[in-house]
């Protein structure tokens, strides 16, 4: 069983929570054969980020991908005095308990979590969370055709990533936390923009209404001189004749006909 998705962003309004954001860093791609070797977590509650916590683990014996390497720039001999993972499950699992799971594309880090929880004897994630958000999917959803990895949505909302120089479980879970934020208070913003409630925020004048279009027509010397220019032509245009005679209309029956005496029409 996955995990549910939660409803838009703008549904988790005020953000009340909680909800945890993730991230983790990993030997490689595969949840089956690779390891989670850094896993960061950044609690958002009442729509403030109020507590964050990075743990290193050491893989055993699998070693970590050259992709990855590139990537976390975490290597084996960082990691030689690091714990395993399994005494930490219980402490993520407790940080994660009845909250929303948010990350950018989470699925990856739920995958590799619960890879490692089946691997430990521990139930899957979905027994514990209420619901997954993510940001890489919102983003998607928000700016679509437009690059939506996480560099480019902090820049999209205005987050600096100028400090960071590698991905990090912590910082890409701290980055995702403040563009969650970000989204959430830009939705609000839009959200507050009702139609009716544009005369009190001073955006215009009066209540919105419809105003009167105004139909400019040909002055009599313009008329006249369409008119003998169709004279010219040698056969009735299809707009001054009577559809059902097939013949030409009087000049003064066609002009009233298209221009009344009144020049505004109520839209």
């Amino acid at each position: 069983m996955e995990p549910s998705v939660v409803a838009p962003i703008h549904t988790l309004d005020p953000l009340i929570g909680p909800v945890s954001v993730i991230d983790t860093e990993t030997t490689g791609l595969n949840p089956r054969l690779d390891r989670i070797i850094s896993f960061g977590h950044v609690r958002v509650h009442d729509g403030k980020i109020v507590d964050s916590v990075e743990w290193f683990f050491n893989p055993g014996n699998v070693e970590i991908h050259p992709d990855a390497l590139k990537v976390h720039g975490i290597t084996k001999e960082f990691l030689a005095d690091k714990p395993p993972i399994k005494g930490y499950l219980a402490k993520i699992l407790e940080l994660l308990i009845e909250a929303i799971v948010c990350g950018h594309n989470v699925k990856f880090d739920i995958d590799m979590l619960n890879a490692e929880l089946v691997r430990h004897r521990f139930p899957r994630l979905d027994q514990y969370i209420i619901g997954v958000f993510d940001t890489m999917a919102e983003s998607r959803k928000r700016w679509p055709g437009k690059p939506a990895h996480l560099d480019a949505l902090c820049e999209r909302v205005g987050i600096s990533i100028a400090h960071r120089t590698r991905h990090g479980a912590l910082t890409d879970a701290m980055l995702c936390a403040e563009s969650l934020l970000a989204m959430h208070r830009e939705q609000r913003n839009f959200d507050a923009l009702l139609v009716d409630e544009l005369p009190d925020l001073g955006l215009c004048d009066a209540p919105i209404g419809f105003a009167p279009i105004l139909v400019v027509a040909a002055s009599n010397d313009e008329l006249l001189s369409h008119e003998a220019y169709l004279s010219e032509m040698g056969t009735t245009p299809i707009w001054c004749a009577n559809p059902e005679t097939g013949q030409e209309e009087p000049a003064d029956a066609a002009n009233e006909m298209q221009y009344g005496e009144d020049t505004t029409v109520p839209r």
